[in-house]
């Protein structure tokens, strides 16, 4: 898919050229194309479809097409249904949905399909809701196979004479056992009375070994629930369904009790370990997305995915380092530890532990099931036990070619890691960097503005004090004081747009920066919060400047008891949308107009982008001016 992508002409799309992609998109996009777990991505208005490379067995005969394509035109035959998850995922919404059914025709015939996945909105780099992000799961073959199960169960009831036939070729585990109740009739454990061959498989016991034997005796410890639950089945009299896990075994059992009288009751169950921790795994992944979001520092990043990882894969230390390549060596700052593990906060000489150093300075990815066994590992064992890391995983960061990072994974005993964990892990790693390296841009890109805004504030007072100096005896001083008042203007615009990184700023900060001072409390603000670009900002604080100072002067303000209202609204035009915005003066003296047009009235009548688009009204009440642009040209350049 990643070859595919930049195969791919995108100027024919709404996306348009690949290199004026915003940083979020291709952040976002960067994490799909990275992730092993089926991901699709819509982007903006037109909802242009991109997905990664395990999405593309759910499109069937749809792929390669689908790529670029709009989202409603690569699923047309569900778009009437997953429509609305939609529209509420760009409002802002997350949706998750477990084993919905949909049915599609992605390879040229109806199939009844089930999906579970979520729909989370994605940002743009001003903040606003720009695509949909979904992580998905198709569920068909499990829901196939529960149903099947099911159907499994009512043969069973209803027809005792093929239970043997059945009983002997269930792939699932099949239990039939009798409730043992203590002298006042609670119930204590329950024995097992028969077993299927599928039973012994699943649990990993020997056969022939439990038939007589109580389910406290075959798993010493086990949970009290593994009792208690089943012995409901005989006070109500109804099936139970349940997913529970057996902690002895560390493996998760899916199954179906039902009562079969006399305190007899029969479990019909499979493995469903692996679908449980891969459903953990993809909910940690949502979930760091948003730690990550609120974390302030890039320890805070670090700490929230160690402690993630940990917890989700049940490991006793894990941690994140920075790491000079050269001198082989990693610093990590804080780790997460469990069960009396050792931290390795501190800087650590990684030769010192194995030969593996190479692979990670190649980009490869670590895993080593036991320490002892590994060649790159065994003559350093004893170091590695004493840090608690007899089997490890070791995530390798690399930017522009060089090692930069470790994210380390490990535990006391022996584990053979699943591709999954590691893929998990590698996922981890990626989105830990990515938001260190987005976090270290935005401190960097404050430091920067913060320099510029102090440059250009000298600038502007220099400009100032040369105009002053220049005009002292040549112009009246209204006039020295008007040029002043329009560069304090300009400034006023100048902090609003750095505090928007230069890309936009709101219509009513704007205005507010530029009228604070001139008559705070007596001009009303009314209107939907509307982008604007930074030559509409600029324009915009001159032309408000220039009202407000007349009104100070010669209209509403002028008087006590003069108010100034304000008001913008988008409306719908023939070739587009519209802004509109007036000024309305009221309570003052009637307003006149004047007899001779100087630059101020010019700077009015050019409008809110320069270029007209302005009507006044000199009445009784007051000044009424009305203002009105497209909004694309309000919002653009």
């Amino acid at each position: 898919m990643a070859e595919l992508l930049r195969a791919t002409d995108w100027s024919a799309t709404p996306l348009g050229n690949p290199s004026l992609w915003p940083h979020s998109l291709r952040t976002v996009l960067d994490a799909m194309m990275a992730s092993g777990h089926a991901m699709c991505l819509a982007w903006g208005p037109s909802r242009t479809f991109l997905y990664n490379d395990a999405y593309v067995p759910m499109l069937g005969a749809r792929h390669p097409r689908a790529l670029g394509a709009r989202f409603e035109d690569v699923w047309p035959d569900i778009w009437s249904e997953i429509q609305p998850l939609v529209d509420r995922t760009y409002a802002g919404e997350t949706s998750t949905f477990e084993n919905m059914p949909l049915t599609m025709t992605r390879n040229g015939y109806p199939e009844d399909t089930w999906w579970s996945f979520s729909y989370s909105p994605v940002r743009d780099d001003d903040g606003a809701v720009a695509g949909l992000l979904n992580v998905t799961l198709e569920t068909t073959g499990r829901v196939v196979a529960e149903r099947e199960r099911d159907k499994a169960v009512l043969q069973l009831e209803r027809n005792e004479a093929k239970w043997r036939t059945i009983f002997e070729t269930l792939q699932e585990g099949f239990i039939l056992a009798k409730l043992l109740r203590d002298g006042e009739g609670a119930v204590v454990d329950w024995r097992y009375e028969e077993v299927n061959d599928a039973w012994y498989e699943l649990v990993g016991i020997e056969r022939g070994c439990v038939i007589g034997r109580t389910i406290r005796e075959v798993f010493p410890g086990i949970e009290d629930g593994w009792v208690r639950d089943f012995a409901n089945i005989a006070e109500a009299g109804e099936p139970v369904r349940f997913t529970r896990q057996v902690g002895l075994l560390s493996r998760w059992y899916d199954g179906v009790g039902q009562y079969a009288g006399d305190d007899r009751f029969t479990i019909m169950f499979t493995d469903v370990t692996e679908r449980v921790l891969r459903e953990r795994r993809q909910t940690a992944l949502i979930a760091l997305s948003d730690r990550l979001q609120d974390a302030n520092s890039a320890q805070d990043m670090a700490l929230a995915a160690n402690v993630l990882v940990g917890e989700t894969l049940g490991v006793q230390l894990v941690g994140y380092g920075n790491v000079d390549a050269d001198a082989e060596t990693v610093a990590v700052e804080r780790d997460w530890t469990m069960d009396g593990a050792t931290t390795l906060a501190g800087t650590l000489q990684l030769r010192d532990f194995g030969s593996y150093v190479d692979d990670l300075k190649a980009g490869r990815t670590v895993v080593i099931s036991d320490c002892r066994d590994d060649p790159r590992t065994s003559d350093f064992a004893r170091a590695l036990e004493q840090r608690h890391a007899r089997a490890f995983v070791n995530t390798p960061i690399i930017e522009r070619g060089r090692f930069v990072g470790l994210l380390y994974v490990s535990t006391g005993e022996p584990r053979s890691w699943s591709e999954g964990e590691v893929q998990f892990i590698r996922d981890v790693a990626f989105r830990v960097r990515q938001s260190v390296v987005r976090l270290r841009a935005d401190e960097q890109e404050k430091v920067l503005n913060g320099e510029l805004t102090h440059r250009i504030k000298n600038t502007l007072s220099v400009v100032q004090a040369i105009v002053t100096q220049t005009l002292v005896g040549k112009a009246e001083q209204r006039a020295i004081d008007e040029v002043s008042e329009r560069l304090k203007a300009l400034s006023a615009a100048h902090d609003v747009l750095v505090n928007r990184s230069w890309s936009a700023a709101g219509l009513r900060e704007v205005a507010e920066a530029v009228l604070l001072t001139i008559a705070r409390g007596r001009i009303l603000l009314n209107g939907p919060e509307v982008q604007i670009s930074s030559r509409t900002a600029m324009s915009l604080s001159l032309l408000l400047h220039e009202l407000a100072t007349n009104a100070v002067k010669y209209g509403a303000l002028s008087v006590p008891e003069g108010r100034i209202t304000i008001a913008w609204a988008v409306r719908d035009g023939e070739k587009g949308c519209v802004l509109d915005m007036s000024w309305s003066e009221r309570g003052g003296p009637r307003a006149l107009e004047p007899e001779r047009k100087g630059f101020g009235s010019r700077l009015i009548r050019m409008g809110l982008t320069g270029s007209g688009g302005v009507k006044l009204r000199y009445g009784t009440l007051g000044l009424t001016v009305e203002m009105s642009a497209p909004l694309s040209h309000v919002q653009q350049g």
